[in-house]
């Protein structure tokens, strides 16, 4: 993870098409919201957990299968077909009876999974500062499309609406990686299969959905679109923080905002009040959106920078999330009676709090922001990842400089070289790299860094050495 990542800054080359990933989170809410009844008794709760669970296992697939797939971008007929099974499942869904709407549930699930994860892929080949502003402002717009569609009055036209969201999505896809296929923030290292990941981002990952989902459960339907406003709000408050830091911001900052926020959610949940659920799911799904925009710049960062196969890496972590929404929508709707009375719901916030609180502290540690979070190389081991080297404080420097500034891992390398007063040709030697390709890494680092030559670049360094 890195400490501190430029926002406001090289936005050059900039697509508004990357923002289409709005109508696939828009197209999953709305679907949630209208297009899918809640369930009534255990029956239709056993049949609603269906889907999710096939989300998961898309999921899970894509990851085991990550090195055998390849890319998910790279496949557009996959894509596709992912795009027609969303619109197909989403019409079914509304139109057809219980087990037919839950088979096609179950279609929509599949091709949502595959279609993200084609986005996450596209953003794990930007530097940080990009993903930041387009992952930022897709949550933002999808929060804002869900408040048009849910407004409209005629079923029909919002089931139209929801089955040309997946096409509109995949035509951005499209265009968005075209359009950066050459522009200067998207030249991250090419990505390769081979990596292993700790247990503890899986668990904060599960321990969090869990926790939002628990409680979300205590919201009324007639505020479930209501309260996507914390999503606006803490998109906006990420983008307006990072611009009035001129262009920095502290990327663990998103994640100690959203555990406290988080936490505030869970106590109003005990107030009692008739607001008191709105405010508590609005609180939830703003700590939400804090540690979603978190955890994708810091996966998409270490895919930039390192190589790790996106399809694996999101995978896996989108499976843990998922799965523990699922479970804690699963102990919301089975513990619905129990929490009327207020003794044991009492009981249930705490716990809720005192594990959630404890595995947040246990699960991240200040070493984690600034390594990879138990992502290794199954060949290389997990300190060949290490972003700081405690022994040396010019790679220390060129360390920080490159988290900064959006360096590959090759490119940290090359600079630590010239740091040293290697000319191009001795850096191509020691790394085997063509002078050609040399001139090319050189020419990337000055211009992300913004320096006209090395002395400048020297200087540059030489002034954040610690």
């Amino acid at each position: 993870m890195g400490e501190g990542k430029r926002v406001g800054n090289g936005l050059a080359g900039w697509s508004g098409w990357c923002l289409g990933l709005c109508l696939v989170v828009s197209f999953s809410n709305v679907v949630s919201l209208q297009l899918v009844g809640a369930p009534s008794d255990a029956a239709s709760l056993a049949l609603a957990g269906v889907p999710s669970l096939a989300r998961i296992g898309a999921y899970g697939a894509l990851a085991v299968l990550a090195k055998r797939v390849g890319s998910v971008l790279g496949r557009r007929r996959l894509l596709l077909l992912a795009g027609v099974a969303m619109s197909v499942g989403a019409a079914g869904a509304a139109m057809m009876p219980p087990w037919a709407a839950t088979l096609c549930a179950v279609v929509l699930n599949v091709g949502f999974a595959v279609l993200y994860l084609g986005w996450m892929e596209l953003y794990a080949q930007f530097d940080t500062s990009h993903v930041l502003v387009f992952f930022t402002l897709a949550h933002f717009f999808s929060a804002l499309l869900t408040f048009l569609v849910c407004l409209i009055e005629p079923f029909p036209v919002v089931v139209l609406a929801t089955i040309l969201m997946p096409a509109a999505s995949l035509l951005a896809l499209c265009r968005a990686d075209r359009r950066t296929k050459e522009v200067a923030f998207r030249q991250g290292e090419r990505q390769r299969a081979g990596w292993t990941i700790s247990v503890r981002p899986l668990v904060l990952l599960a321990a969090f959905g869990f926790s939002n989902a628990v409680i979300r459960g205590f919201l009324g339907a007639q505020d479930r679109v209501t309260v996507l406003f914390g999503v606006c709000v803490a998109a906006a408050c990420v983008l307006v923080a990072a611009l009035a830091r001129k262009g920095m911001i502290e990327i663990k900052a998103l994640y100690q905002m959203a555990v406290p926020v988080l936490v505030a959610g869970a106590l109003l949940v005990l107030m009692g009040y008739g607001w008191s659920g709105v405010a508590a799911a609005l609180c939830s799904n703003a700590a939400f959106t804090l540690f979603s925009v978190f955890v994708t710049v810091v996966f998409c960062g270490i895919s930039y920078r390192y190589g790790v196969n996106a399809v694996w890496m999101f995978g896996i972590t989108q499976a843990s999330l998922s799965l523990g929404s699922f479970a804690g929508k699963a102990v919301s709707a089975l513990g619905a009676p129990l929490f009327a009375d207020p003794e044991v719901l009492v009981a249930t916030i705490a716990v809720l709090v005192v594990a959630f609180v404890a595995l947040s502290m246990v699960l991240v540690s200040d070493r984690d922001f600034t390594t990879t979070w138990g992502v290794a190389s199954r060949n290389e081991g997990s300190g060949a990842l290490t972003v700081l080297d405690e022994e040396e404080r010019t790679a220390r420097a060129c360390a920080r400089v490159a988290q900064r500034y959006g360096l590959t891992r090759r490119e940290e390398e090359v600079l630590v070289l010239m740091m040293r007063g290697y000319t191009l040709a001795r850096i191509g030697e020691e790394l085997y790299v063509a002078d050609s390709t040399m001139k090319t890494h050189s020419r990337h680092i000055y211009r992300k860094v913004g320096v006209g030559n090395r002395n400048e670049l020297q200087e540059f360094v030489a002034a954040r050495r610690g």
